[in-house]
């Protein structure tokens, strides 16, 4: 099954997205919880001589302290080329701003800008498409 990464600031939304992720069927050792972009970019690295070890789904949070949404997007974007790493990205933030948005939908990596909280049906969509 895939590996699933949720980077969020928010220690409660972590864990009420991990409760549902399981319910989805998703596997406890296959969910990965990272504080900030940061986290998951440093596992990144330590991974990145096997990448069958880093998550196939993201869901990234875009406000966040030490290292946001947009900075992971951003340096995700070089290790993507370098390691052939293609997962698949979904925004998942409490942001109604239509900026973000916007420039969410410009980058080709993100599946979709989806709003908190998230629900069961809406991952259930995500892993059994």
């Amino acid at each position: 099954m895939n590996k699933t990464a949720i980077i969020d600031d928010n220690m409660i939304f972590r864990k009420v997205t991990k409760v549902l992720l399981l319910k989805t069927g998703i596997k406890e050792e296959n969910i990965l919880l990272f504080d900030n972009g940061k986290e998951m970019f440093d596992f990144m690295e330590n991974q990145s001589e096997d990448i069958h070890f880093l998550p196939e789904i993201i869901f990234l949070d875009l406000n966040m302290p030490v290292m946001d949404g947009w900075d992971f997007l951003s340096a995700l974007k070089a290790f993507r080329q370098k390691y052939n790493y293609n997962p698949k990205i979904y925004i998942l933030t409490s942001s109604v701003d239509d900026k973000d948005y916007q420039e969410v939908i410009k980058i080709t990596s993100v599946e979709d800008y989806l709003i908190k909280p998230i629900d069961q049906n809406t991952l259930t969509k995500i892993y059994h498409k």
